[in-house]
């Protein structure tokens, strides 16, 4: 379970000297969670211990400190900048929590926690997410109320409408439109159901594009969300490829150096419901 401490001196022994020098004095944490170190299942056949870690969440970015492996190493440091953001995604599956941050060179933070302590972290990442949408504020003429919008998304899936406001949006974003697109099926040989998308939900702010899916491998209900935040800024292009029952959408980042876009499958109507939302507030 992740805790949090109040400043670095109170950072356990192996990560506290890295962080002090990765830090400074130039920069004040604003957060400092620690992620204690434990053994995990690997795959099917093996286990592997993950070394204690720690978040630190400042006003420009985060610094990820990982202890070190074995005696004379280095601690693991990693520094994004919270400007240079190319999306966050966040896992909330049960117990199961899983935190993946990228930047335009494709530096990764990524930790793995019990699910149950996410509200440790969650003000350091929408303090993270808001720098990197921008915190100035600007008016969008005839744009919907938050409420509204977040209603009609509840008439579809009260699921999807709490996942959203409860983990989803920012303090004072405003939601100015949605597509929900229910899990799509095909057929395996034209005899076996296939699931070819999981239920997924397309919500444009006016700070950022904000992408939720289940994730399910059978026709029952899936537990949790999978939540991918993609900042405005950090969007070179929304394409579509056509086919002959579905479209995919396909999210382009503003990488350097070529990060793999992100493909959603959508049916035409929500396809076409999507292009009109992004040439309106885009």
């Amino acid at each position: 379970m992740p805790y949090a401490v109040p400043s670095l001196a109170d950072l356990p022994g192996s990560l506290q000297k890295a962080a002090i020098q990765s830090v400074g004095s130039t920069e004040k944490p604003i957060l400092i969670c620690v992620f204690p170190g434990r053994t995990c299942l690997k795959n099917q056949q093996s286990w592997e211990y993950v070394d204690e870690q720690a978040l630190l969440f400042t006003g420009n970015g985060i610094f990820q400190i990982q202890a070190p492996t074995s005696p004379g190493q280095d601690a693991r440091i990693i520094y994004l900048h919270a400007l240079d953001l190319l999306y966050a995604r966040l896992s909330l599956i049960l117990m199961y929590g899983r935190l993946e941050l990228v930047d335009e060179s494709l530096s990764r933070v990524v930790v793995e926690f019990n699910a149950a302590g996410f509200d440790i972290i969650q003000a350091g990442l929408q303090e993270l997410l808001g720098t990197s949408c921008g915190r100035n504020t600007f008016s969008i003429p005839n744009a919907p109320q938050t409420q509204t919008v977040l209603s009609e998304l509840g008439k579809l899936s009260f699921k999807f409408k709490n996942g959203l406001y409860l983990y989803g949006l920012l303090p004072e974003e405003h939601v100015l439109g949605f597509v929900f697109q229910p899990a799509i099926w095909g057929q395996r040989w034209h005899l076996f159901p296939l699931k070819m998308s999981e239920t997924t939900l397309l919500a444009l702010t006016d700070k950022q594009l904000i992408v939720v899916e289940e994730q399910s491998r059978s026709r029952f209900p899936a537990y949790g969300w999978i939540f991918t935040f993609y900042p405005r800024k950090a969007i070179n292009n929304i394409g579509v490829t056509s086919s002959k029952v579905w479209q995919g959408l396909i999210i382009e980042s503003k990488s350097r150096v070529g990060l793999t876009d992100q493909r959603i499958l959508l049916e035409q109507v929500n396809s076409f419901a999507w292009q009109e939302l992004w040439s309106q507030y885009c």
